[in-house]
C-alpha cells in the first residue's frame, strides 16, 4: 500500500461519498491535500455498492499515480459496513486483492461486429495429450481453406480451451511457404518441426498470457490466397506445466476471420529484439533492474523495407518471468526519433497488443531498438535466453503495412568480447558464467558488454533467408 494512489468511496442512505487518498503503509490511507477524483454517481442495492468516478490521467499531484500506457497494478479492498464518519475501517485479509490492468492503447473487450460476409477458420492443436513436463513446445499443421481469389484477414483471435488456461503460456502462428502437401505427421514437437517443416517460418500472429485478438485497421488486412497461395499454417503452443499434471488434452489455437472485400493495404509482421536461442544471452543474478538491448540496424532496415516507409499500427512486447520493463524506440541517422511503444511495469501474466493512435512511420535505414529490464533479485545463478518461463526473451512483434519482405531483424553482442574480458581460459563462456561468485564488479562487466560490446546483427526475409552474409553485419 505504501505509495499507492487510493480512492475510497461509500454510500450512506442513498448519498455517495468519495475520498482521494494515498497509502503510507499498512494502515489507513491518508487524505490527499489536492482533491483530484470527481464523483459521477453512486448507488447501493441488495448489498451491491456501485461507484462511478473520474480523474485526469496526469494530475501533477505527487500523491497520485500517472495513468500511462504502462501496466498498472490495481489493489482493491472492501468492507461490508459503512465507515464511521470518514475514517476507513480495516478490510481484513480476506477482502483484498490485486489485478494488473492496461488502461490505454489496448482494444476493448467488446469487439466491433465483423462486416457482413466475413468468414472464419480455426488453426488449432489437435487433441494433444499435454506432457507432464515443465516446458513443452508442440506444433501442429492445418490446411487452410482453398480460395479462388485473394482475401484479407481482418481479425485473429485466440481460442484457449476452457479449463486449460493455466497451461497455455504463449503461441505463434506461421505460414508455410512452398509446402504443398504433408505426408508425415502433422503433430510434432517444435524441435522436430524446425527440421521437418523449415518452410513454415513466416510469423503472422503471436499471443501470450493476458493478450487478446489482433484487430486490423479498417484500411488494412493480411492477404491470403492470390498468385502464390499458402496451403498450410503452422501453430506452435508453449505449454507451461510446473506442477507436472498429466491426463490433460488440449485443442487450443486461433480463429482467423477473413473477407473477400480487399482493403487498401496488405499487412505483415516484423520480429525484432534479441535472439533467444543459440546465442549467449546472460543476465546476472541479484539484479533489480538489469538492461538488455537488441536492435534492427540501418543496413537491415534498408534491405528489408522493400516497400519504402513502414507504418506501424500495433506492437506486442514479450519477455518472461524476470522481465519488469520493455520499450521499443526509433532512431534515424543515429538520432533519437521517439518511443514507439513501452511498458515500464511489464507483467508476465498480462501481455497485450498495444495499438498506436496514429501509424508510426519508419523509413529504410532507420534503426529500431528494443530494451528489456530484468529483476533477478530472487535468483542466485545467471539467467539465459531460452524457451522456458525461467529463461528469458526480449522481443518486439511489430504489425505494420504495407507488406514488405521482412521476417526477423536481431542483434546481440558477440560472445568473444565477453570471453576476452572475463579471461575464461579453457572453459566455455557459459561454464565460466555458471561458476562465477557474482559480485557487482562481474555484473557490471556483463552490463557494459550488453551496452557497448561489438554486436552481431542479422536479418531475414519472409522465407527466413539471411539478407546478408554474417561477416558483413558486424557493428562497432
Amino acid at each position: 500500500m505504501k505509495g499507492a494512489d487510493i480512492m475510497m468511496a461509500w454510500v450512506v442512505d442513498g448519498t455517495p461519498f468519495i475520498s482521494d487518498r494515498h497509502g503510507i503503509g499498512n494502515e489507513e490511507p491518508k487524505v490527499d491535500e489536492q482533491e483530484d477524483y470527481e464523483m459521477l454517481y453512486g448507488s447501493e442495492s441488495d448489498g451491491l455498492t456501485t461507484i462511478g468516478y473520474q480523474r485526469k490521467l496526469v494530475t501533477c499531484d505527487v500523491n497520485d499515480y500517472d495513468i500511462t500506457t504502462d501496466t498498472i497494478r490495481v489493489i482493491w479492498s472492501y468492507h461490508p459496513d459503512d465507515p464511521e464518519g470518514t475514517s476507513a475501517t480495516y478490510h481484513g485479509p480476506q477482502r483484498r486483492g490485486v489485478k494488473s490492468v492496461v488502461f490505454l492503447d489496448v482494444v476493448s473487450s467488446e469487439l466491433s461486429e465483423l462486416p457482413n460476409g466475413t468468414k472464419s477458420f480455426d488453426v488449432l492443436i489437435d487433441n494433444l495429450l499435454v506432457p507432464g513436463t515443465v516446458t513443452t513446445y508442440w506444433t501442429y499443421h492445418v490446411e487452410i481453406p482453398e480460395l479462388a481469389t485473394p482475401h484479407h484477414v481482418i481479425r485473429i483471435e485466440p481460442v484457449v480451451q476452457p479449463g486449460n488456461e493455466r497451461f497455455i503460456h504463449h503461441l505463434v502462428v506461421k505460414e508455410c511457404y512452398g509446402l504443398t502437401n504433408i505426408t508425415g505427421d502433422r503433430s510434432v514437437s517444435a524441435s522436430d518441426a524446425t527440421i521437418m517443416y523449415s518452410a513454415c517460418d513466416k510469423l503472422i500472429y503471436a499471443w501470450a498470457i493476458g493478450s487478446g485478438p489482433l484487430e486490423f485497421p479498417e484500411n488494412v488486412g493480411y492477404r491470403i490466397a492470390g498468385e502464390d497461395p499458402v496451403k498450410f499454417y503452422q501453430i506452435t503452443v508453449h505449454y507451461d506445466n510446473p506442477q507436472l499434471i498429466t491426463g490433460v488434452r488440449d485443442n487450443s489455437g486461433v480463429r482467423i476471420h477473413y473477407t473477400a472485400n480487399i482493403r487498401q493495404y496488405d499487412s505483415s509482421m516484423l520480429m525484432t529484439g534479441v535472439p533467444s536461442l543459440h546465442q549467449l544471452f546472460p543476465i546476472p543474478p541479484n539484479e533489480e533492474a538489469f538492461p538488455v538491448y537488441g536492435s534492427c540496424n540501418a543496413k537491415c532496415s534498408k534491405e528489408l523495407l522493400t516497400e519504402g516507409k513502414m507504418k506501424i499500427f500495433a506492437v506486442f512486447l514479450h519477455a518472461h518471468l524476470a522481465g519488469v520493463g520493455m520499450r521499443l524506440t526509433h532512431y534515424r541517422n543515429g538520432k533519437y526519433v521517439g518511443e514507439i511503444s513501452r511498458d515500464a511495469d511489464y507483467d508476465f501474466d498480462l501481455q497485450q497488443f498495444r495499438y498506436l493512435k496514429e501509424p508510426w512511420i519508419v523509413q529504410p535505414e532507420d534503426e529500431l531498438l528494443v530494451e528489456c529490464i530484468y529483476n533477478t533479485k530472487d535468483r542466485t545463478k545467471v539467467t539465459y535466453g531460452g524457451l522456458g518461463t525461467t529463461d528469458e526473451m526480449c522481443l518486439a512483434f511489430i504489425f505494420y503495412y504495407p507488406k514488405a519482405n521482412a521476417g526477423r531483424c536481431f542483434s546481440i553482442p558477440r560472445s568473444e568480447a565477453l570471453e576476452e574480458t572475463l579471461n575464461t581460459g579453457n572453459k566455455t563462456i557459459r561454464e565460466s558464467l555458471d561458476e562465477l561468485d557474482w559480485t557487482q564488479e562481474e555484473s557490471d562487466v556483463v552490463r557494459t558488454w550488453w551496452r557497448e560490446g561489438p554486436r552481431m546483427s542479422y536479418c531475414t526475409d519472409h522465407s527466413s533467408q539471411n539478407a546478408f552474409p554474417e561477416d558483413e553485419l558486424l557493428e562497432v
